[in-house]
């Protein structure tokens, strides 16, 4: 009995090894995704932390599927800086076609030459439509490119709102290198989305939405509102 046991033990461990180390659960592909930065000169702005709290993805079948809850902090002008992707998630999803992505964003902290402040954002979740193809044993991917000097407004007095400006990018069948430093190499495969989106100041997001370089913005018991006219002094988006 023992060695019956014994033989079955080795059996399993046998065929458990010729499944490979790199093959993707049953029903599963897997994914990848990215933050990254294409800002252009932010002039006083030195430094801008946003606070990832969750990812999320949607799908008709499924719903929301949560793909990420631990928190990140990433600063944009480091990832512009050095024009690197930087690790969201990698996980493995069940397989098919998800129609919506989600970043739950819970901070953001602008550092100029007076200091840190903590910017008003609109909303802190960022939901953007676009399709996401997931197949077993291949990769897929999702970059989120905020564009800072877009995204990072002035109001008359100093103080600032976030309302991000985000370029998605989705690819399947990408060959991906995660490095140990989190820094994410991305090539090859076939582009699926590739949409700029904008969050109004509503919260709403989608193509073409977004606050006017030229809005006048004050923030008023915690609300922000557009005034009229155009933004005068330090009002305006964040570019030198």
């Amino acid at each position: 009995m023992k060695s019956l046991i014994a033989f079955g033990l080795f059996l399993a461990v046998l065929l458990a090894g010729c499944a490979g180390p790199s093959a993707s659960p049953q029903g599963k592909g897997r994914v990848v995704f990215t933050m990254a930065d294409a800002a252009a000169d932010m002039g006083a702005v030195s430094s801008v932390k946003v606070t990832v709290d969750k990812v999320s993805v949607h799908s008709e079948s499924k719903g929301w599927v949560d793909v990420s809850t631990s928190p990140k902090t990433y600063d944009l002008l480091k990832l512009k800086a050095s024009g690197e992707n930087a690790l969201l998630a990698d996980v493995q999803l069940d397989n098919g076609t998800y129609q919506q992505m989600r970043l739950h964003i819970s901070k953001v902290i602008v550092t100029d030459a007076s200091g840190d402040h903590e910017a008003k954002l609109p909303s802190g979740e960022v939901k953007i439509v676009g399709g996401l193809t997931v197949e077993p044993n291949s990769t897929s991917t999702a970059t989120f490119d905020f564009i800072a000097d877009e995204s990072l407004h002035v109001t008359g007095n100093g103080q600032y709102v976030m309302a991000p400006v985000i370029q998605v990018e989705t690819r399947d069948d990408a060959d991906v290198e995660v490095e140990s430093d989190g820094n994410v190499q991305i090539s090859g495969g076939k582009v699926k989305t590739n949409t700029k989106v904008g969050m109004d100041i509503k919260g709403n997001v989608g193509v073409g939405l977004g606050i006017p370089a030229s809005a006048n913005l004050t923030i008023d018991g915690g609300v922000i509102v557009i005034g009229p006219g155009a933004s005068s002094g330090k009002g305006g988006p964040c570019r030198s």
